[in-house]
């Protein structure tokens, strides 16, 4: 029986041609991106300047939405840190950054930064909001630029009360009038 259809397969097929192969087509699932990859891609969409200035547009590590912001300068006392990372010091000044791309942020952030110094202003807050692209994004590069900002002392995500993830408390370095007032103020405490 098995020989009467592989007959009758054959007289069906006698006339089909094989198709000739002359290339293989291999389909490749796209691959991820790399850390590297996006680096170097980063680095083609900007000047030298822009990499090489104050506070690169060339991100080093990607934050997720619910990473917090951490960073103390050495010297400073552990119970200055808590009081900052509880938001025990009220905010003197705000800068938001909700909807901003990376650029307008750096330059709003040096802008406000100097301001603060101007101003003898020591704790703010940033906001930069949530989500998964702009806030996730701008939290990123505040991570990576407050530490390299000379006025910064320390930094940490903010209470749920003041924006949670989507904004950092900041506390700034006093300014060369206000060490000198405080050095004075302790000479006279101590009767110098």
């Amino acid at each position: 029986m098995m020989t009467q259809e592989l007959e009758l397969f054959k007289h069906v097929m006698h006339d089909v041609i094989p198709i000739k192969k002359n290339e293989n087509v291999v389909l490749k699932k796209p691959e991820e991106v790399t850390p590297g990859q996006q680096y170097r891609h980063q680095r083609a969409q900007y000047s030298e300047q822009e990499i090489q200035g104050p506070l690169s547009l060339v991100l080093r590590k990607t934050l997720q939405a619910d990473d917090w912001i951490s960073y103390k300068r050495d010297g400073i006392q552990t119970g200055v840190y808590k009081n900052l990372r509880l938001g025990r010091y009220p905010h003197e000044a705000v800068l938001n950054l909700i909807r901003k791309s990376p650029k307008e942020a750096r330059d709003e952030l040096l802008q406000f930064m100097h301001e603060c110094e101007e101003c003898n202003i020591r704790s703010v807050l940033i906001s930069f909001g949530y989500g998964k692209n702009s806030g996730t994004l701008l939290k990123s590069y505040l991570a990576q630029w407050l530490p390299e900002l000379k006025q910064v002392q320390a930094c940490h995500t903010a209470q749920k009360q003041h924006g949670g993830s989507g904004a950092v408390y900041v506390l700034l370095r006093k300014s060369e009038a206000m060490r000198a007032e405080n050095r004075e103020r302790h000479a006279a405490r101590l009767g110098g």
